[in-house]
């Protein structure tokens, strides 16, 4: 838990304030008799959200009146002290401290810490957000979250749907659901992953849906008649294995007759690298003196420079002539083994029917519109089929989460009536909570929907959240406190009292509660603060200095 925290900027009388001691239950900032503002109460808890990893404090009006600075704090678990500091310079990163607060060097990126904190805490459950979820529960002016209509809704602008996933959560029963949400996260992925592959044309597409699949499935039997009858006007009976071979044999032999093509075409080619490697590409010297007979005043010295040139460029364009004399060696012995593997083929298919081109032609372009229109219709029923799993994966999620908020809402019920009732001297009735679906709740107090009685009802449902779940601890600012009844108050001082987690309120007019209360809120107060310097900072900025 917390036990202590401090701050240079935290002052009294000009003097650093000493550090604040939390214990284990109640733990009390108060405020003056005559409910004085602007003295720093909503600042402190703020600070106490700060050291547990929160980022509010950074916007208030310590922050910007004072400037950054840094506060010092200690957490204990199991026996064992750390020691810690975060600045809101550098807030990001809380630093490791020894036991006089000195900086070792090392120090933690926020998500490290929280992450450190929840497993400190026992907290460490699937899909658990620490901060997300402590933050819900301390309720602090300046944070948004202390709506008294909702107080499910932990984080400004969060939904219904989110809240109840982080209960769920707290709870730890999300192990309970995670198995259906995986089947349905699943599902959708295969549902996303078919779509895809019909946008891209991987998969044919059926434009017009089930009007269409009944359209399709009218012409694939006219087509599958004409089929039939164009099978039996052959002289033998053609079935479709037969064809099948013709067709496979007519492919084949298309193929031999461009391989035979390519290898002729590859032989000719290498014939005439090796007539250009053996002939060579320069003039003999019978070729010079031939041209002298012809040409007498030719000048041979001039011609012999030139075919010197000749014969260095011949070299290099001999190489080349070799290299590429592989080449076509190494694709003639290519081709002529896929012509063997073809006549290879053909051998074993046999003796194939008589069957015409026309009719070979006639036959393909029929079976491929009857198959074309099949795989439409196919991947239709594909598509049907995987929403309607995606459907029911989705039904079984939300059957699970129902079952599982139906057990939640009925403990947070039962802690909500045992609470409340401890309140008052008579029977009154509960806040209520009602999760009606997986993604909705309702939240009240039957027959008494006055300011007073929300609030109190927000109040009493942290309380009992803290006690069914592995919530550490929680917050409550005076905004909250002052607008419930004093009857109400002097009950739930009791109950923060019995808490063996921490509690976090600020308080103030004190003096107006019963004697209980007011030993109550004495005997577990660890910071007070009023005006003349007495404040959290040790100034206060609403009042106008005299000239």
């Amino acid at each position: 838990m917390l036990i202590e925290m401090h701050s240079p900027v935290f002052k009294e009388k000009g003097s650093v304030r000493p550090p604040v001691k939390f214990g284990p239950g109640l733990n009390v900032v108060l405020g003056k008799e005559n409910g004085e503002n602007s003295i720093g109460k909503s600042s402190a808890l703020l600070a106490i959200d700060f050291v547990f990893g929160g980022n509010t404090y950074l916007k208030s009006d310590g922050v910007h009146h004072i400037g950054d600075h840094t506060i010092f704090f200690t957490f204990c678990f199991e026996g064992k002290e750390h020691y810690f500091a975060r600045s809101t310079a550098d807030s990001e990163y809380i630093h490791v401290c020894t036991s006089d607060f000195q900086l070792t060097g090392a120090k933690w990126e926020r998500a490290e810490f929280t992450d450190w904190l929840k497993q400190m805490y026992h907290m460490d459950f699937p899909g658990l957000s620490f901060r997300s979820t402590l933050s819900s529960f301390f309720r602090i002016y300046g944070k948004e979250n202390t709506d008294e209509r909702k107080p499910l809704r932990g984080l400004p602008g969060q939904s219904m749907e989110k809240s109840i996933d982080v209960l769920v959560k707290l709870f730890d029963r999300y192990k309970d659901i995670d198995v259906y949400n995986g089947r349905l996260e699943e599902q959708k992925k295969k549902l996303a992953a078919f779509r895809e592959a019909r946008r891209y044309r991987f998969v044919p597409d059926l434009v017009g849906g089930k009007p269409q699949y009944e359209e399709n499935i009218t012409y694939i039997r006219e087509l599958e008649a004409e089929l039939e009858n164009l099978t039996e006007t052959q002289s033998f009976e053609a079935d479709e294995q037969s064809i099948e071979k013709a067709r496979i044999k007519a492919e084949l032999t298309n193929d031999k007759l461009q391989l035979e093509t390519q290898l002729q075409a590859l032989e000719r080619r290498l014939k005439l690298i090796s007539m250009n490697m053996e002939f060579g590409l320069y003039p003999t010297e019978a070729d010079l003196s031939a041209l002298q007979e012809f040409f007498p005043g030719v000048n041979l010295r001039k011609i012999y420079e030139v075919e010197q040139y000749h014969q260095k460029l011949a070299s290099i364009l001999d190489q080349q002539f070799e290299e590429e004399r592989q080449t076509v060696e190494a694709e003639i012995s290519q081709v002529k083994a896929q012509l063997e593997g073809i006549k290879e083929e053909l051998r074993k298919l046999g003796f194939v029917g008589n069957l015409t081109k026309d009719f070979l032609d006639k036959h393909a372009e029929l079976k491929g519109r009857i198959d074309a229109l099949k795989a439409q219709n196919n991947a239709f029923l594909t598509l049907n089929d995987l929403q309607d799993a995606r459907r029911i994966a989705d039904e079984q999620l939300k059957r699970a989460i129902k079952d599982v908020l139906f057990d939640l809402q009925s403990a947070i019920n039962g802690k909500m009536k045992e609470y409340n009732d401890t309140l008052f001297a008579d029977s009154r009735k509960a806040p209520h909570v009602s999760f009606y679906e997986y993604n909705s709740y309702h939240f009240e107090t039957p027959d008494d929907t006055g300011t007073g009685s929300n609030y109190k009802g927000l109040v009493i449902y942290d309380l009992a959240i803290l006690a069914l779940t592995a919530l550490p601890a929680i917050a409550h600012d005076s905004l909250i406190l002052k607008n419930i009844s004093d009857e109400s108050i002097d009950g739930i001082m009791r109950i923060y009292e019995a808490s063996e987690k921490q509690v976090f309120i600020a308080f103030d007019k004190q003096a107006a509660y019963k004697d209980d209360t007011r030993r109550i809120l004495l005997a577990h107060t660890v910071l007070k603060l009023s005006d003349g310097n007495c404040e959290l900072y040790g100034e206060s900025w609403n009042k106008e200095n005299a000239q």
